[in-house]
This record gives structure tokens, sequence and C-alpha cells, in this order.
């Protein structure tokens, strides 16, 4: 399975050009340093107490999939507000690959790949959607159209670790190679205590590893996601927006919290039928 990734540079703040428009990277280098297991860099938040959690299981749960990236190209954080030539900013053709995964990309660019992706070899493409005003509904309708007549399977996750399966199978592939998507933590109770977890899916941004290892040694309650969950999902931080879209009627970061409320409460009731926590 080979993933091509698409997002934007890191925005360096200075004199901005007249009708441009910026591109903020923050999201799509956490999921690159995620899949390519640069935890070191990814996830500092246990600092010297660090025990590897991600690397626990690697044969059965592997986290570190470089061997399966086609490639990386990173866009201008600054570019035209409109794009006349997206051939200006994209290779000849992209390397052979089986998924591309575009992150916050000029909506111009984005309606170029399709048939890039076809000519690649490639079978899916997947936009995250982090930010209400990430992919509008229109650019979201003509790439479905263009990929369905391209043969292809396409996606627009909103936020990305609500990805829903079940509508595309060789994306709910994908994400199961990758094992990114809607969260799903393994979860050992003893005696009424968490003894330990495994992340069998984690959020795309890693966050999922965080909340996992610091649920072990909590007590299970009903509070176990007000008081645990949600403290450590909001300080590894998510980073998905804080404005309401219409579309959800939430914000994306209230829902990518519910995905790991979720995951929680599921792990816990395969141990203890019939728990249920508060949100």
């Amino acid at each position: 399975m080979k993933l091509y990734i698409i997002s934007s540079e890191n925005y360096v703040r200075g004199h901005r050009k007249d009708f441009s428009v910026v591109f903020d990277n923050t999201f799509s280098e956490r999921v690159i340093k995620h899949v390519t297991n640069e935890y070191k860099e990814l996830c500092n938040g246990c600092g010297k107490d660090c025990d590897f959690c991600r690397d626990k299981f690697p044969k059965l749960f592997p986290v570190d999939f470089k061997g399966d990236i086609a490639g990386i190209l990173r866009l201008p954080a600054e570019m035209p507000y409109n794009v006349d030539d997206p051939d200006e900013f994209l290779p000849e053709e992209l390397p052979p690959h089986d998924l591309l995964m575009a992150i916050n990309i000029h909506d111009d660019v984005l309606l170029a790949l399709p048939k890039m992706v076809k000519d690649a070899g490639g079978r899916g493409i997947i936009v995250p959607i982090e930010d209400p005003n990430w992919v509008s509904r229109w650019v979201r309708n003509k790439m479905r159209d263009m990929c369905r007549k391209l043969g292809l399977e396409v996606d627009f996750p909103k936020p990305f670790c609500a990805y829903k399966e079940g509508r595309n199978p060789f994306l709910d592939e994908a994400m199961k190679h990758f094992r990114i998507g809607k969260p799903k933590i393994q979860i050992k109770v003893q005696d009424g205590i968490i003894i330990d977890t495994q992340v069998i899916t984690c959020a795309p941004c890693g966050n999922t590893y965080y909340v996992a290892k610091n649920l072990i040694g909590k007590k299970v309650d009903e509070n176990i996601n007000v008081e645990t969950t949600a403290k450590y999902w909001h300080s590894y931080p998510c980073v998905a927006s804080m404005e309401v879209d219409n579309e959800l009627g939430d914000t994306p970061l209230h829902i990518g919290g519910f995905m790991h409320y979720d995951a929680v409460e599921e792990g816990i009731q395969e141990e203890t039928p019939g728990f249920v926590a508060k949100r």
C-alpha cells in the first residue's frame, strides 16, 4: 500500500502579496510525523518519562510506515487567490501510488489531481477537513463527480478522525493498513482500574496514543472521559478548528473529542459490559 501526500510548506510570516491565500500546515505535519513514526518530534508530552508507547507491539500493531510513503509534495504556503494553471505547482506526473492524501491545499490544485492520480495507478483520494473553510461543498461535489467518472474513490472526512467506514471499500482498506481514522482503543481493566491500553486505530494526528497511555492507572467510573480523556486529548493538543461547521452543527474540534470519548467508552465496555461514561 503506497501513500502519496500533498500538503503545504511552513508559512513564514512576512510581506503578504495582494489577492493571495495562506495555507496552514500544522495538521498535515502531524499526520506525516505520525505515519512515519517520528514520535520524538510529534509527541513530547511525557518528557523524560516517555516509555515509547507507540512501539509496544510493533509486529501486531505497526506504527512506522516510512516504507509505504511514495512521496511527499509540499506546495507553497502562500498562493494566488485564483490559480489559473495548477500545473505550475505540480510535477508532470505523480509517482506510482495507491492512495493520495491531500491536506489543506488550494481548491484549484485539488481539482487537478484526480486524473493525475488515475494516471499514476492510484485507487483513491482522501481529503481531510479540519476546518470548515478548507474545502467548499461545490469543490467536494465537483471532485466526487470527477472521481466517479475515473473509477476512483474519494472521501472528505470532517474531521479526519471521524472517518466513516462502509462507504468506500478501498479507502477502508487503506485506513486499516495505516491504522488511522476513527480511534479504537483496546483497554484492559482489573479490579476497576485500567492496567493496560493498546491503540488499534489512531486519530491521524497521533493524539490517540497520548490519550491511551494516560488512561493507565485510572479508575473506571462515569467520569473517566470528563476527567481523563478530555484532559489529555486537549493537552496533546487537538488542532482541529474551533469554528462551528454548519454541516456538522458543531466544531470539528468537539467532534474530534467525541471520537475519543467513544473510543474509551467502547474499549471499557468490552471489559465491563453496560458501562456508560459522561461526555
